[in-house]
């Protein structure tokens, strides 16, 4: 009974430590929530779930209005993200002066507590969805520098995360260098954000990268239970995170930058879409990397170092693009519907527990759109009726190794219909597909689930908007 009442208090100490003070001592871990989502967790709820798990930093990827209303006087640390289809249309320094006052003085004086500005977002990816370079990068950061300074916002610091793809491809960190296509760029982009004391922001994918330099995938988890590891002179690698983290401070340190501040982005383990990717190895990946993080080792070219991340991320987006594969819609650690996936304990002291349930959700009635599965369909309309409703809804657990790849054809087009109908908030005229028909029996499998989903709480504006007309 002491023991629990004594765990109790500790828990609730803790919460103050985080919420309560100015500055955050130690290593930090934030989440990334992105509302790419047909449906979404209101602002006050994902606030509640930050302070009852002890999640003190977001990055925010669409600040809409209302959703930075919700952060006011919480004492959580906030980074918001300018989107590209923001900064495409801003032409005078004006332009952004006036959107940096409305998403953020404005509301730094209501007591939102900004931490970063990333200012784009991956603009030297390789990526076919992003192949198109995202040229004024440096020109849009100092533009977004002179904004803050403009309203005495010193301790916001500006900046851009980059995925792993900017990096050569090597076999052992201290290879580590920027690739050669974008060697100019990246200098002139470490000169900007060095000169104003702004962190490189890196984003890691580890079950896109362990398969992508064909290592074991073992080698992606802290808990590497095979033999493959990665001898570097007189460091040895074990695992994925620290071989990444170190090829980047390599980079840095050939580019004349081996000191600057190191801030992981975006890291997590998809639960669906991919070889690997369930909630038993989603949960295994981030206990070990969190266990990882609270022993502030640092790793062999930063030693005894913290590190500052945010997972990815706070829930499923069944709208976001899969340019690198389907699992990219299931990175949540919540399910839709506010119900947590797993266990995992944001606060770093390695609990054996699942974070708090969302309160507020409301869930649709238990109905499903479903294919009849009859024979004298014509094959090729319903196959077209299929591949509509793939396109227009989400079938990424189809993917390869994913939960749903086992389905027979009747199956596969009864979810296609169904995720139709239920993204589209259970409105009958989306179940007038070819061979369609209601159902209140759940069609699921042992191992694919048929969702239902929650009623749409909210419609998300991008905050990309400027209030201002030119």
């Amino acid at each position: 009974m002491y023991k629990k009442i004594s765990s109790l208090w500790i828990s609730l100490l803790m919460s103050l430590i985080l919420f309560c003070g100015e500055i955050h001592v130690g290593a930090y871990v934030g989440i990334n929530w992105g509302r790419m989502a047909t449906q979404k967790f209101v602002p006050s709820m994902v606030v509640d779930l930050l302070l009852q798990n002890g999640i003190p930093e977001l990055r925010l990827f669409q600040p809409s209005l209302h959703v930075l209303d919700a952060f006011a006087e919480t004492n959580i640390g906030l980074s918001i993200t300018l989107q590209e289809n923001l900064l495409k249309n801003i032409v005078e320094q004006k332009q952004m002066d006036d959107y940096i006052h409305e998403r953020v003085k404005v509301y730094s004086d209501k007591g939102v507590k900004f931490r970063y500005v990333y200012v784009g977002n991956e603009p030297f990816t390789k990526s076919l969805f992003m192949k198109k370079q995202f040229n004024g990068t440096i020109r849009f950061l100092n533009m977004t520098r002179d904004a803050l300074d403009k309203f005495n916002l010193p301790d916001i610091k500006a900046t851009t995360p980059h995925f792993t793809d900017v990096l050569t491809n090597v076999t052992k960190p201290s290879e580590g260098d920027f690739r050669e296509d974008i060697k100019e760029k990246m200098l002139g982009f470490l000169d900007c954000i060095n000169r104003t004391g702004a962190p490189f922001v890196i984003h890691m994918f580890p079950i896109y990268t362990v398969y992508r330099y064909g290592f074991d995938v073992e080698f992606a988890f802290f808990d590497n239970k095979s033999k493959f590891k990665i001898v570097d002179g007189n460091n040895t690698y074990t695992n994925l995170f620290t071989f990444i983290y170190d090829t980047l401070v390599s980079a840095l340190a050939k580019a004349g930058y081996g000191d600057m501040e190191i801030v992981v982005g975006q890291i997590g383990w998809p639960t669906d879409g991919y070889v690997s990717a369930s909630e038993q190895n989603a949960e295994r990946f981030h206990r070990g990397l969190l266990q990882y993080i609270a022993r502030k080792e640092g790793t062999p070219l930063r030693p005894n170092r913290d590190i500052d991340m945010y997972l990815l991320g706070l829930t499923d987006e069944n709208m976001v693009v899969i340019d690198y594969g389907p699992y990219q819609r299931h990175w949540g650690i919540y399910k839709h519907d506010g119900v947590p996936k797993y266990k995992i304990d944001f606060t770093l002291q390695d609990r054996d527990v699942k974070p708090s349930v969302a309160k507020g959700t409301v869930r649709m009635p238990n109905r499903w759109c479903v294919f009849d599965g009859k024979t004298d369909h014509n094959e090729t309309l319903v196959l077209q009726d299929y591949d509509f409703a793939c396109e227009k809804s989400d079938c990424s657990a189809f993917g390869s190794g994913a939960t749903c790849d086992h389905l027979s054809f009747t199956e596969k087009v009864s979810y296609a219909y169904n995720m139709l109908y239920q993204m589209g908030n259970q409105d009958m005229r989306k179940c007038k597909l070819l061979g369609a028909k209601m159902t209140t029996n759940n069609p699921s499998t042992p191992d694919c689930d048929f969702p239902i989903e929650i009623l749409t709480a909210e419609v998300v504006d991008g905050g990309s908007g400027l209030t201002k007309k030119y």
